[in-house]
């Protein structure tokens, strides 16, 4: 599309309600019609901590970012659309840059993205912007297991110290960098966000305190899924640690186990010895950024 001396131009803003319908309108045709937007949009809009941005053109949206406060001192950005009838706009460019300029001013500790390993543009739009890449992961899934186990059992909130403990020393980890997944978020682990999960009854002691899960919910087109955040065990007894997540997953009345791990060949293995099988040919990468004043 080229852009004449009278064309509008594109304006970044934070989000309005009534900007609503036009963002539904054009992600309805992003990710072959799957695209979830349309049922965080109030949900994102309501957060008063982060920022839901919109970029207008010619008096309508089409473009937004979302950036959310993941736990004190962690960022998450997330959401970055485009609408595909405006392409050459570099829209993304101006929304993701809008964002950046706003945790820069509100923000603080460290901003975190994943994207496709793919989108090249993204890559390089990141990095413009001071994002490095920190690790690629890749996601994995099975079907439950309806097998007996009781290997699992809840962790205490007197116990949330040493279940910290137990994850910081982690060889997987490590492996990640120091993050693991909190439901498409990559964070890394400190109490609050220990204590966070164990209200959500998604911590658990495995074989007594040989090893520790966090986990989270999800769902997928066949209905509740179980969320594999960290296995937190050796990496010996990581299959069996997989295989029991798939136990676990068949009692709690799930259809199967989801899992963003990073991409090392310990993990591979692990994961195809335990009957996970790679989601998506692709990989993810992940970005982050520390604030330079804060």
């Amino acid at each position: 599309m080229t852009q004449s001396y009278s064309s509008p131009v594109v304006v970044c803003r934070p989000a309005l309600p009534s900007d609503r319908a036009d963002v539904i309108e054009f992600t309805k045709f992003i990710w072959d019609g799957h695209d979830y937007v349309q049922f965080v949009w109030d949900e994102w809009l309501a957060d008063p901590e982060g920022l839901l941005a919109v970029a207008e053109y010619g008096g309508r949206c089409v473009g937004l970012a979302k950036i959310s406060l993941s736990a004190p001192g962690q960022w998450w950005f997330q959401g970055l659309r485009v609408d595909p009838k405006f392409q050459g706009l570099k829209i993304g460019s101006h929304i993701h840059g809008y964002v950046d300029e706003w945790w820069l001013e509100h923000g603080d500790g460290v901003a975190r993205l994943m994207t496709g390993s793919k989108r090249v543009k993204v890559h390089h739009l990141s990095e413009k912007l001071g994002f490095t890449k920190v690790l690629e992961v890749k996601e994995f899934e099975t079907n439950s297991l309806d097998e007996a186990c009781t290997s699992f059992q809840p962790v205490p909130k007197d116990e949330i110290s040493t279940a910290l403990s137990t994850a910081l020393s982690s060889p997987i980890l490590a492996l990640g960098r120091g993050l693991f997944d909190r439901g498409w978020d990559a964070i890394k682990p400190t109490e609050y966000v220990l204590d966070s999960i164990q209200q959500q009854g998604m911590a658990f002691w495995w074989r007594g305190g040989e090893g520790l899960l966090l986990a989270w919910d999800d769902e997928n087109e066949e209905g509740k899924v179980l969320g594999l955040g960290l296995p937190a065990c050796s990496l010996d007894s990581l299959p069996e640690m997989l295989l029991d997540v798939r136990r676990l997953a068949a009692q709690q009345g799930r259809v199967g186990v989801f899992w963003i791990a990073p991409l090392k060949p310990e993990i591979l293995s692990a994961a195809e010895a335990a009957g996970y099988r790679q989601h998506v040919e692709h990989s993810g990468y992940l970005y982050e950024k520390h604030h330079p004043a804060r």
